[in-house]
């Protein structure tokens, strides 16, 4: 019998592991089968990614553990995404790609119209990369291909763009390439939401000092994250890192509404609001009106907010969040709001300027709310789908833009 030693069979199972771990495949149009040669294949939101040769084939290895959305896309061509695990693997595909239908603005039923970059460039840097300090290092090479449509009755803007957009980000030294499929500002319900798949591409640092220096700053955009909390929230180990989970419950204000049906929509004060004299009127009508008590009352209650916010003082674990699992996923699921402080951090200058009333900076608070389906799958690496449907305000809301987003594959190397 011939004996293997331990060492050379240890280096066989790895180098075994490492052939499973592969995506192989062909990607052609739908219409008649021609490969499409230079299309890019990438998992979206890691540094994972490949360009189809001449005959359409493609290899992608190396591919990291956990729920994955692998990425198809070529400019002229409907984007393609192929949902995979692990356990999946070796994948062998065959992609067939749809030619991009053209806009049609007359099939829109809201009247709409189109402009540049020079008009809503700015709007669209402040929502997309952000105002956060790594933003001022940011930069899209391409930006004059974006173009914006405007809708006025909803007032709304969306962006989209025929080809990725390539973001320069010298603060954390990442090249993303981003495939856009949509954008939108609400400034009517005050809402701004965006989707798309990234690649990372590492920059070249010349220099041992500007890559230690990329490192401390992906680190700090780590630490409080929404991707740093999502993997705590998977290993249960999210008090440990310095963040507190309570529930909020955000109710409709019934006094706000009883006083506002009783006064009625339009009113108009007159005279000073004191116990000697002040009055409200009502619409136009002069002989409907109150004593100035009441009109302080309503005063008083019409400056409240429409809903009133209630917290919960108890903490809540990993358990009182997870809802279900599912195999290696865990299935994120609660009603109304999660308040989340990490407290080892906090706000920058930037985002306290931006409050009102002024205040001094505080610990990071964010509120998270979930939409749609309600549950959400969550991976070991902190993957989450939909993303759509965990909605974030507050800090996190500010801070979780494009100028700090990091590849869901890095690893900070230590824990904080």
């Amino acid at each position: 019998m011939k004996f293997i030693p331990a060492i050379f069979f240890a280096l066989l199972l790895q180098v075994s592991a490492l052939s499973q771990s592969v995506i192989r495949g062909r990607v052609v149009a739908s219409s008649n089968g021609s490969p499409i040669p230079g299309c890019s294949v990438f998992i979206t939101n890691t540094s994972r990614g490949t360009t189809a040769d001449a005959n359409g084939q493609f290899e992608l290895t190396g591919i990291p553990p956990g729920k994955h959305d692998l990425v198809v896309s070529s400019v002229g061509y409907e984007t393609i995404v192929y949902s995979f695990s692990e356990s999946q693997l070796p994948l062998q595909l065959r992609f067939e790609m749809d030619i991009k239908a053209k806009e049609m603005a007359n099939l829109v039923l809201e009247e709409s119209v189109e402009e540049g970059w020079e008009k809503w460039g700015v709007t669209f840097m402040e929502n997309f990369i952000g105002t956060v300090p790594n933003a001022k290092l940011c930069r899209i090479k391409n930006e004059k291909s974006i173009r914006f449509r405007y809708y006025k009755k909803s007032n709304r803007v969306i962006a989209y763009c025929d080809e990725p957009l390539q973001i320069e980000n010298k603060a954390l030294g990442y090249t993303i390439r981003y495939q856009l499929e949509n954008f939108e500002v609400n400034f009517k319900i005050g809402s701004i939401s965006y989707l798309g798949y990234s690649l990372y591409e590492p920059m070249e640092a010349g220099n041992g000092n500007k890559q230690r220096k990329w490192m401390e700053k992906r680190k700090e955009a780590f630490y409080g994250s929404v991707m740093h909390f999502m993997r705590c929230l998977y290993h249960d180990s999210l008090a440990q890192a310095g963040f507190v989970v309570t529930r909020m419950q955000r109710e409709p204000n019934t006094e706000k509404q009883r006083v506002r049906a009783v006064y009625g929509k339009k009113v108009m004060l007159l005279g000073e609001n004191n116990n000697n004299g002040g009055r409200v009127v009502i619409g136009s009508n002069p002989a409907v009106e109150t004593p100035g008590d009441s009109s302080k009352y309503y005063t008083s209650v019409m400056r409240q907010p429409d809903y009133l916010d209630r917290y919960d003082t108890a903490v809540l674990t990993a358990d009182s969040i997870i809802g279900g699992v599912s195999g290696d996923v865990k299935l994120i699921s609660f009603e109304n709001f999660l308040f989340v402080t990490y407290n080892k951090a906090k706000e920058e200058e930037e985002y306290v300027r931006l409050q009102y009333p002024v205040r001094k900076a505080s610990v990071q608070r964010s509120w998270v709310q979930l939409s749609g389906s309600m549950v959400v799958a969550l991976d070991m690496n902190g993957n989450y789908f939909d993303p759509q449907e965990f909605v974030t305000t507050g800090y996190w809301g500010w801070r979780e833009k494009m100028a700090n987003s990091l590849p869901q594959d890095f690893d900070p190397g230590e824990s904080q």
